[in-house]
């Protein structure tokens, strides 16, 4: 079943198509028969696979709050001055495959980490941003998610999870 931004791109693609093709000059005779030629390109299913759950570590607040930001780009991990990190950290990577062809990445601007304390916001980051294209060359493609996590002062110790979604349409 078609998205509706995929029949909006199946259509706009035959409409080009049909406009493209050569004009074949025909003599009008009373009931002559012209045909045009017409061509589609069905794309499969985007898929994809998570490789490595985002984690930004083990952080000690020491009372005061502040934000740690895993950055995709460079795959490093900054801390604020009040807070101290240590141990393994990651971004998230997520293998796409499909067929070659533009991406649109779509994300929520933020989701919560909740725990025994309060909840921490979350600010996804991915290069471009929110509707940033990538291409799907040779069919396939892994992209990285960074975040900053926004801790607050006085935080619980403990455990905080989360999800958040993406959501992946050819364009």
């Amino acid at each position: 079943m078609l998205t509706r931004l995929q029949r909006s791109l199946l259509t706009a693609s035959l409409v080009l198509t049909a406009a493209l093709q050569p004009v074949t000059a025909v003599a009008a005779v009373a009931g002559a028969t012209v045909t045009a030629p017409a061509t589609a390109e069905v794309l499969e299913d985007i898929q994809f696979a998570v490789l490595l759950d985002m984690n930004f570590g083990r952080i000690a607040v020491n009372g005061a709050g502040g934000v740690v930001e895993l950055d995709p780009a460079s795959n490093n991990r900054m801390c604020d001055g009040g807070l101290v990190c240590t141990g393994s950290f990651a971004v998230s990577q997520l293998h796409l495959t499909g067929s070659d062809a533009s991406v649109q990445i779509n994300f929520a601007p933020s989701f919560v980490l909740t725990g025994p304390g309060d909840p921490m916001l979350v600010e996804p980051q991915f290069p471009g941003g929110p509707g940033a294209l990538v291409n799907l060359t040779g069919g396939s493609r892994t992209i990285r998610f960074g975040a900053r996590l926004h801790i607050n002062p006085l935080q619980a110790p403990g455990v905080y999870s989360g999800d958040f979604s993406i959501d992946l349409e050819y364009h």
